[in-house]
């Protein structure tokens, strides 16, 4: 209860519409220990703050996918990002 807001949800939507210069794509992994799948979708939602962020929902890598294999990762999200690697479906 004493948590601030998280995220400021109206800038992450206009920073991420339409004709922005900002692209964004994440990592999501189906059973991480510690972040809640269903919560990390319903921000991607449509309609959600992060609509327009490109997701790679895997279950190749848990929470330490950074640390394990952070390099192939980030080549994956910021292919995903500027569009030169298609976006799963």
């Amino acid at each position: 209860n004493d948590w601030g807001p998280l995220y400021d949800g109206a800038h992450m939507k206009k920073v991420l519409k339409d004709g922005s210069i900002s692209k964004a794509a994440a990592a999501v992994y189906l059973e991480d220990m510690y972040v809640e799948f269903n919560a990390c979708m319903e921000v991607t939602k449509r309609g959600g703050p992060l609509e327009k962020c490109k997701i790679w929902v895997t279950n190749d890598y848990q929470h330490s996918g950074l640390r394990d294999g952070g390099a192939s990762i980030y080549e994956k999200l910021m292919g995903m990002a500027n569009g030169s690697i298609r976006t799963p479906s």
